[in-house]
């Protein structure tokens, strides 16, 4: 039977923290803490639809491949803020993440799970999604962010992609209260 390119073995691997060296293990420690606060910022900022906070975990000039679509920051930040208005709420949760450090690149893989919730009364399921994200990340300053993204999907249960469904309520439109505040 043929490998299942979904379960094959990972590309990166968590490197080891440097041994014999405070000061370079310190150093680990903080890089591998401010990487893994980038998937805490994109989680939140993607659930809240906070687009300000979703744009600050990436480099400008990231490319992203996606599950529906490839390309420049601009165009994915755009699709994507469309995309989660269309649900009543999401809530995404980082599971497994794998850090390999060299130098000023880091290679990190997570695994997440995303919900999304449809209103009350909708006719469609709700979408929960398995996603595997596999970044390389480059450290800006005293920061990281990602400056390539390739999104892998791993499994769904409801549509994927959603089916739009005519006049509000679906899809969902952004309350204007939410864009002011």
């Amino acid at each position: 039977m043929a490998k299942d390119r979904l379960r094959g073995a990972m590309e990166f691997r968590s490197s080891p923290p440097p041994s014999g060296d405070d000061a370079a293990t310190l150093a680990w420690l903080r890089d591998r803490t401010l990487i893994g606060d980038l998937y805490n910022r994109y989680a939140y900022g993607v659930d809240s639809i906070d687009m300000d906070l979703v744009r600050s975990v990436f480099h400008p000039d990231c490319v992203v491949v996606g599950t529906m679509e490839k390309g420049g920051l601009d165009d994915y930040l755009e699709g994507l803020e469309d995309g989660l208005a269309m649900y009543h709420a999401t809530m995404h949760f980082k599971g497994n993440q794998y850090i390999e450090l060299e130098g000023n690149k880091a290679f990190v893989e997570t695994w997440v799970v995303g919900y999304h919730m449809e209103a009350p009364g909708s006719p469609l399921d709700h979408l929960k999604l398995g996603l595997r994200y596999k970044d390389e990340v480059t450290r800006c300053g005293d920061d990281w962010k990602i400056s390539r993204r390739e999104a892998v999907l791993q499994w769904h249960t409801g549509p994927f992609p959603r089916p739009a469904l005519g006049e509000p309520p679906y899809p969902r439109k952004p309350h204007r209260s939410a864009r002011e505040s």
